[in-house]
């Protein structure tokens, strides 16, 4: 038996390496499955031996069904009680049939509960040189555990090994005994489709030997088999074979940079969710798929709105307007005010720069396009120069805003121009960049009744260079030249503490 066992791993071995050589498939696939064989079953080691405990000839031996008069002939001729003798059992090849439960996991291994139900009819019972027909039958009910380990020959085919351990009743005529057995095994799976395979295989098995008592006659059989099998299995899962595509976005899970991307989204060529404004959010997902490039968004794509007004961020020329607030196309509430950057004039004159007029063309849609507000356009000066002169300066250039605008189709009458000299200085005056800082224009929301009173100083514009002797209306308040500080118009405003709802020319966005 021991030249057979080795004759049986030595065929699992050689099987197993021709078909998968190197190493086992490290597949991405677990779960249940189930499955029924056909065994065409030979029984080959069936040697036995017989005692008895009576003298003489043993009453109705020959009534057994499977030994019949043989073992009468050995025991009951003369023999003294304890006799014994041995025979061997030829049995018929057959079929057995049998249904497996078993479970795949994330790996080359699977479990199994296999139960098996066959029977070998007796040829003849052999002793001595002596033979005669047999008149029985070995049923065999076995129910195993086995451990499979599958091997890749390609991408259906699976080459198998491995072992299973478990009860088996022998029935032997009237007796029957419950032993241990064993079976090594090979074979071949071949998926017909992801859960549809075909089985084939071989099978060695051995039991203990079985023991059956009738009267004072005690019979010992030993069991060996081995068979051919073929059977098929349907699994409660997906095999993977061939090009994988877990995610069935139709890009192979090798190239795939988003693996779990959601059944029927469109995705790019490396399998990822598209993302039309590329915000970072998959088409999808995206609640704003138009978003401007470059904006920040939220979960669902839409662009971030810090104090909920409706207006974006990226818009928001008042990005602290308090809760509840109605507010402009700008995102400012009422007594909000914005400095309108870039909105510069002509040295020592109220008219506007072309770079001004772009600008003023943005707010004239702001307007427009918020109906329910009225404003105040501020004008504000440095401190260089008479406060009469920075007054009237100051109202000129509201003035000369106010009128661009109504040229541009807003409203007059939600207009108003108020010049405040040097009054409201947001910087200091000691400096350069504080002077540059303190000559602006600013958007004051004033709400949708309220206007404001104009200032006193509601002279003439000026359009024209002043002269020396007008622009030195006080010369002890000018220390510098007020030619030069004009022309610090352009120049960037360095950053002081006072910042009145302001927001840099690039980020305005009426």
């Amino acid at each position: 038996m021991s030249k057979q066992w080795k004759s049986a791993l030595a065929a699992g071995v050689i099987l197993a390496s021709a078909a998968g050589a190197a190493m086992a498939q490290a597949e991405k696939e677990k779960g249940y499955y189930i499955g029924g064989n056909a065994f065409y079953n030979d029984v080959f080691d069936a040697d036995g031996t017989v005692k008895t405990e009576a003298a003489g000839g043993i009453p109705g031996l020959s009534d057994i069904p499977v030994l019949g008069g043989l073992l009468n002939g050995l025991l009951g001729g003369g023999g003294g009680a304890g006799a014994s003798g041995n025979f061997e059992n030829s049995y018929d090849t057959d079929f057995s049939f049998g249904a497996t439960f078993g479970y795949k996991f994330e790996s080359p291994y699977r479990l199994e509960l296999e139960y098996r139900q066959g029977e070998n009819d007796i040829d003849k019972v052999s002793t001595g040189g002596v033979s005669v027909a047999g008149d029985g039958a070995l049923e065999v009910t076995s129910i195993m555990g086995n451990l499979w380990y599958d091997f890749s020959a390609g991408e259906r085919l699976r080459p198998y090994i491995g072992f299973g351990l478990g009860q088996a009743n022998l029935d032997f005529g009237d007796a029957d005994d419950d032993v241990m057995i064993g079976q090594l095994g090979a074979g071949i799976t071949y998926y017909m489709t992801p859960r549809l395979a075909i089985d084939a295989g071989y099978r060695y098995s051995m039991s203990e030997d079985a023991s059956f008592r009738s009267g004072p006659t005690e019979t010992e059989i030993e069991y060996s088999a081995q068979s051919v099998l073929v059977g098929l299995r349907y699994n409660f899962f997906d095999a993977q074979y061939g090009v994988q595509d877990a995610d069935g976005d139709g890009v192979s899970d090798e190239m795939d940079e988003c693996p779990g991307t959601p059944r029927g989204v469109q995705v790019d060529s490396v399998g990822c969710p598209l993302d039309g404004d590329n915000d970072g959010v998959a088409d999808y997902l995206d609640q704003c798929p138009n978003t401007p490039a470059g904006a920040e968004v939220n979960a669902v794509g839409c662009p971030l709105d810090g104090d909920n007004d409706g207006v974006v961020d990226a818009d928001d020329a008042c990005p602290d307007t308090p809760a509840g607030q109605p507010v402009m196309s700008n995102g400012c509430a009422k007594d909000q005010a914005v400095i309108l950057r870039g909105v510069n004039f002509e040295l020592n004159s109220a008219k506007l720069t072309m770079n001004a007029e772009t600008i003023l063309n943005d707010v004239a849609t702001t307007l427009t396009s918020s109906p329910g507000f009225n404003v105040e356009l501020q004008g504000h000066t440095d401190s260089t120069g008479s406060d009469s002169y920075n007054m009237n300066l100051s109202q000129n250039r509201a003035k000369s805003v106010k009128n661009y605008l109504v040229g541009n189709g807003v409203d007059s009458g939600r207009l108003t121009a108020t010049g405040y000299g040097e009054e409201q200085p947001v910087a200091s005056n000691d400096t350069k960049e504080g002077r540059a800082e303190n000559r602006r224009v600013e958007l004051k929301v004033l709400g949708s009744d309220t206007v404001a009173e104009p200032m006193p100083y509601d002279e003439p514009m000026v359009e024209e260079p002043m002269v020396e002797d007008e622009l030195m209306l006080d010369d002890s308040a000018v220390e510098e030249p007020a030619v030069e500080e004009e022309m610090e118009m352009d120049e960037p405003a360095a950053e002081e503490e006072y910042q009145p709802y302001e927001m840099s020319e690039d980020e305005l966005d009426y």
